[in-house]
C-alpha cells in the first residue's frame, strides 16, 4: 500500500494522490479542523463499507463533507430558513442533520432518511472534496470507542494495534 501523507498544508502533488485513491475506492488518513480523519468517497457504497469495518463501527451514520451551501443543496433539503442559519456556522466543526436527497447512499445513513452535513474550517478537507469534484464521508481517525486521534502517529499506532 502506498502511503501519501498529507499535512495540514499539503503540496499539489499529495491532493492529487490523495484523491486518486478516494477515487479508486480507496481510503485516506488527513488532518481535519478537529482531529485526524479517516474519509472515502461518500458514493462509494464499497469504500463506505470498508469505512464501518476499519472503524468496527455498525450502528452510527457517517456525515458527508461538502464544499458549499450548494453542494449540500444536491444531497439534502436544506430550505432558506436552515441556509440562513447554516450560514453562520459553516465552515465550522459543527454538522448539521437535514432530509437526506436520493442520491445519498443508504450504507452511509444506514437507511435513515437524513443525513449529517459538514462544511468544516478545514482548507484541506474543502479542497479535496473540490478536487474528487463530489462530497467525501468522513470521520475521526480512530476506533469507535477508542482514543481520538491528533497526530498521524497515533493513528498508525491505533490501527496496527487493532489488527495485531
Amino acid at each position: 500500500m502506498n502511503r501519501v501523507e498529507i499535512t495540514k498544508n499539503p503540496t499539489k502533488k499529495d491532493l492529487e494522490q490523495a484523491v486518486a485513491v478516494l477515487k479508486e475506492g480507496g481510503m485516506i488518513v488527513y488532518p481535519t479542523d478537529t482531529v485526524y480523519g479517516l474519509a472515502v468517497d461518500a458514493f462509494n457504497v464499497e469504500a463506505i463499507g470498508k469505512l464501518f469495518v476499519i472503524k468496527k463501527r455498525a450502528q452510527k451514520p457517517l456525515p458527508i463533507i461538502v464544499s458549499s451551501i450548494e453542494e449540500a443543496k444536491k444531497v439534502s433539503n436544506i430550505t432558506a430558513n436552515y441556509e440562513k442559519v447554516v450560514n453562520e456556522y459553516w465552515p465550522g466543526a459543527i454538522t448539521f442533520v437535514f432530509e437526506k436527497k436520493k442520491i445519498v447512499p443508504n450504507a452511509l445513513t444506514l437507511g435513515l432518511q437524513t443525513v449529517g452535513i459538514r462544511i468544516p474550517n478545514s482548507p484541506v478537507s474543502v479542497l479535496l472534496v473540490k478536487l474528487l469534484g463530489r462530497p467525501i464521508t468522513s470521520t475521526s481517525a480512530n476506533i469507535s470507542g477508542e482514543k481520538v486521534c491528533t497526530t498521524i502517529d497515533e493513528v498508525m499506532r491505533q490501527f496496527r494495534a487493532s489488527t495485531t
